[in-house]
C-alpha cells in the first residue's frame, strides 16, 4: 500500500479479510465504514487511553509489529517489495513460536523440508 488512506486500504482489507471475520482496529480514520464490510468491526479509541473493550484488543497484533519492525530494521535495515512475502513468512514463524521450547529443532526440521 503505497499510502495509508481509506482509498487504499479499504480494497485490500475487503479482498483478503472474510466478510464475517470480526474486525478490530484503533480510530484511524482510513477503518471507518468497515462494519458495512464485515459482520463486526470493534473500535478501540487509543486517544482516550481505550486499548481493550470487552474480550477486543489489539495487543498480539502491535506485539507482531514490534518483533517485525525490530526484525527488518535491525537485522535486515531495509525490504524489497519483491520479497516482502518472505520475509513477512519469517517473522509470523518465529512470532508464532517464540514461546516454543524446541525452536531450533523445529526450525532444523522445516527447513530440511524445503532441500
Amino acid at each position: 500500500i503505497e499510502k495509508a488512506n481509506k482509498v487504499n486500504i479499504k480494497p485490500v482489507i475487503a479482498e483478503t479479510v472474510s466478510a464475517d471475520a470480526k474486525v478490530v482496529t484503533d480510530g484511524f480514520g482510513a477503518y471507518r465504514g468497515l462494519d458495512k464490510l464485515h459482520q463486526a468491526h470493534h473500535v478501540l479509541n487509543k486517544e482516550k487511553e481505550e486499548y481493550v473493550k470487552g474480550e477486543y484488543h489489539t495487543n498480539t497484533l502491535e506485539g507482531f509489529w514490534t518483533l517485525l519492525k525490530r526484525g527488518i530494521y535491525g537485522q535486515y535495515h531495509k525490504v524489497s517489495s519483491e520479497h516482502l512475502q518472505a520475509y513477512l513468512d519469517e517473522f509470523t514463524f518465529k512470532y508464532n513460536n517464540r514461546t516454543n521450547k524446541s525452536n531450533f529443532a523445529l526450525l532444523i526440521q522445516r527447513s530440511l523440508t524445503f532441500v
